[in-house]
């Protein structure tokens, strides 16, 4: 029988911890990204979808801002700790996004997504190198 010795401290636990903030972290700053783009693609008409674009989290959220902007413009919240929303409650929204039988689709948040997934690897290895720095040592 071969035995292996294990010297140091368990940090399982804490590990746990670290990663559900690294998840955490990564995913709300995705939703920004997402935003972002989202608010720079989006029909400037009016002014009201694109100002009206959020980006919620559980514990984090932004605002309604710019031209056009109406307070009372504000997203759910999800559930779970690793879900980010972004959307905007602008009842018209859909229509731009997919259009209708009497309007072309202008889509502004799925191509807005499609261009942040490149940033999510690179976003999850450096928060994953600040937030595990102590155990990479």
């Amino acid at each position: 029988m071969i035995g292996v010795k294990v010297t140091g401290s368990w940090n399982g636990d804490k590990v746990k911890i670290q990663g559900k903030k690294v998840v955490g972290k990564t995913s709300y700053e995705l939703g920004l990204i997402v935003e972002g783009q989202a608010k720079l693609l989006a029909d400037r008409k009016t002014g009201r979808m694109a100002a009206s674009i959020t980006t919620q989290s559980k514990d984090k959220g932004t605002f309604p801002q710019g031209k056009g902007a109406i307070s009372s413009d504000k997203i759910s919240k999800p559930r779970d700790d690793n879900e980010v929303l972004v959307g905007t409650p602008v009842f018209y929204a859909p229509y731009r996004e997919f259009g209708t039988f009497k309007s072309d689709a202008h889509p502004f948040l799925r191509p807005a997504l499609d261009l942040a997934r490149g940033r999510k690897l690179t976003l999850l290895l450096e928060n994953g190198k600040f937030l595990f720095a102590d155990y990479l040592q």
